[in-house]
């Protein structure tokens, strides 16, 4: 089956608002308000969909019930006013909404999909289901409610991948980054900015070069997957790997999970035939964690000729690009390159 694209977003279309995971825009809705006020002032109309304004009161880690938020889901899609849906926020259950969703209903009506995180497995579903490309990137609460505004670098890319009739290109890191966090339910994000560190740029794990369609996401959100319907196929692919916070909010996964969790793409076969891997920047390591972070993936993909770039502004540190999956790419060590080589809108 072709995979479809959606067509491109302009300024002045309207975007769709959907939290298909977390109920956390309900909890922090001065911070939800200041998103939407950012894509309006970007020139967005908005639309919010019911699953960003309730939470439920029995499980409060979840909008709503796994019905509703596929529900909404459908609604969104099927609205021909909007013209891009937009995740509110990640979280952790939206596996369960995977077998209620009705795939062909929209593949007839391909819209541009943004989010990340937990959004991986709708990203999975959509890819492997409706054959539809889709876009790991931005979400409401986190980089669109930026204070004092959001990044220019994540916006840039944004509209890049969004808005352009080009394919996205080279991808540049940015100049600084951050991973701070600043209390939202008490409002400390609003006495300032976070403080930004210098990027030193991508590294190279194993040199080499490839090209291939991306598939992928946040690495955790991306083992749920495993043994189901929904997971991709990772042959000649470029995977993009990122990950997440931890139980603790200001610090990153734990690192033996990300041990656990390589080493079971690895038993899976995900690396047999890949073609190459892209590591986003971790959440919440110190500089000693990374290290021991880069010695793990050496380890699970030891025996492995595949490329591997590491650092790139992906996932959930910030500022952030926005990555076509389903759409071909390529890295080269040699000229330090990762670049989008097909658009994923029309």
């Amino acid at each position: 089956m072709k995979i479809v694209k959606p067509k491109r977003l302009n300024i002045g279309d309207e975007v769709g608002i959907i939290a298909p995971s977390s109920g956390m825009s309900v909890q922090v809705k001065d911070r939800f308000k200041r998103g939407i006020d950012s894509l309006k002032k970007i020139g967005f109309r908005v639309k919010i969909f019911d699953t960003s304004k309730k939470i439920r009161s029995d499980f409060d880690w979840e909008s709503s019930t796994a019905k509703f938020r596929a529900k909404d889901i459908t609604k969104a899609f099927l609205d021909r006013e909007i013209k891009a849906i937009i995740c509110a926020v990640g979280g952790n259950t939206a596996n369960k909404i995977l077998p209620l969703i009705d795939y062909k209903t929209i593949r007839n009506n391909p819209k541009i999909f943004c989010g990340y995180s937990d959004a991986t497995v709708l990203h999975q579903a959509f890819l492997t289901q409706s054959k539809m490309v889709t876009f790991y990137g931005p979400a409401v609460l986190t980089q669109f409610a930026e204070y004092p505004k959001p990044l220019s670098y994540t916006i840039d890319y944004f509209m890049k991948a969004l808005s352009s009739k080009e394919p996205i290109g080279k991808i540049h890191p940015s100049k600084e980054w951050t991973d701070e966090v600043l209390d939202w339910f008490k409002k400390v994000y609003l006495k300032r900015p976070r403080r930004m560190k210098k990027n030193e740029g991508f590294t190279w794990i194993k040199e080499g070069k490839a090209e291939g369609k991306l598939i992928g996401g946040c690495l955790h959100s991306l083992t749920r997957l495993a043994g189901t319907k929904y997971a991709s196929d990772f042959s000649k692919k470029i995977l993009i790997l990122e990950t997440p916070e931890g139980e603790d909010f200001r610090k990153g996964e734990p690192l033996a999970e990300v041990d656990a969790q390589l080493n079971h793409l690895r038993q899976l076969g995900a690396f047999d035939r890949l073609a190459g891997l892209v590591l986003g920047r971790p959440f919440g390591y110190s500089k000693e964690q990374t290290k021991i972070f880069k010695k793990i993936l050496i380890e699970a993909t030891e025996g492995f000729e595949f490329p591997i770039l590491f650092g790139v502004d992906i996932g959930h540190t910030d500022p952030i690009i926005t990555l076509p999956l389903g759409v071909k790419a390529k890295i080269d060590s040699k000229c330090n390159l990762f670049e989008i080589t097909e658009r994923g809108v029309i």
